[in-house]
């Protein structure tokens, strides 16, 4: 499962470096063996800050940490963010408001990608641990 977080996440920021600073987009990850969707959602970036939401994993990241949380489990991990894997990424640009990205065994693709003008707070890109509660496992491996 970390390993499709970190499709999720490859996605946005690959799109955002060859693309506009700042944007939110839907997208939709296939497993290209089985044709089945692994995962879809909205996402947002903002220079090197994302956030990623989907029905089972909801992801922020301020360009130095990131946060997981899946509601399912109720369960946050906090992490560095490590992008050292953008190396084996392929982007298919395609029209204007849409993209696709290549990673393995999967394809991203990316739909409404919207330039947006105004930036958003930094806490839009951080979650507060405290604002879960006592039955939510933390796992901080920073």
């Amino acid at each position: 499962m970390k390993r499709t977080f970190l499709l999720l996440l490859t996605i946005l920021l690959c799109t955002a470096a060859g693309a506009q600073q700042r944007f939110s987009c839907d997208f939709k990850m296939v497993d290209n063996a089985s044709g089945k969707t692994i995962a879809a959602g909205t996402g947002y970036v903002q220079d090197d800050c994302y956030r990623i939401e989907t029905d089972w994993v909801q992801v922020w990241c301020n360009g130095k940490d990131r946060w997981i949380y899946s509601p399912g489990s109720d369960e946050l991990v906090i992490e560095t963010n490590d992008v050292s894997f953008l190396k084996d990424i392929t982007i298919n640009r395609a029209e204007g408001d849409k993209a696709e990205v290549k990673y393995g065994d999967y394809t991203i693709s990316l739909t409404k990608i919207r330039e947006v003008a105004e930036p958003w707070s930094g806490t839009f890109f951080i979650i507060d641990p405290d604002r879960f509660g006592e039955n939510t496992i933390i796992t901080d491996l920073r």
